[in-house]
């Protein structure tokens, strides 16, 4: 009776650890939005030491889907510059702004996205890392 008791004990404690184990597993892996139309978005900015902002974004986009590409960078949390394209597969927009000192900045990058019927199929955005200059 003892040793069918250790037993159950010891098949336990393994599928806990088992159980735990997985969830620490399933955890680390990073979750990432998928689109319709969008295969990749990203948002770029860097600043220069004379405070040159050269700030870009860039979509593509699958077959059969066209997009509105915008980029904006943004001061302290308020959008002080933009730029816009268009266009099919892979499409950037940006440039380069000069920033004054004492602020954060951020480049927010928009992708609309259409379907070949001119439907807005998505929006999404992306935000590059946060520069203090």
């Amino acid at each position: 009776m003892r040793k069918k008791s250790i037993r159950a004990t010891v098949f336990m404690l393994l599928l806990v650890s088992l159980f735990s184990a997985s969830l620490v597993s399933a955890g680390a892996t990073q979750i990432r939005p998928m689109y319709t139309g969008v295969s990749s978005l990203t948002s770029g900015l860097t600043i220069s030491s004379s405070g040159a902002a050269t700030c870009g974004g860039r979509a593509s986009v699958r077959s059969g889907y066209t997009v509105d590409l915008t980029v904006e960078l943004k001061q302290d949390g308020s959008t002080i510059k933009t730029w816009t394209s268009s266009g099919t597969s892979i499409v950037s927009a940006g440039g380069t702004y000069y920033v004054m000192s004492g602020h954060s900045y951020v480049v927010t990058t928009t992708a609309s996205v259409y379907d070949s019927n001119n439907h807005l199929v998505e929006n999404p955005d992306k935000d590059s890392l946060v520069t203090y200059y």
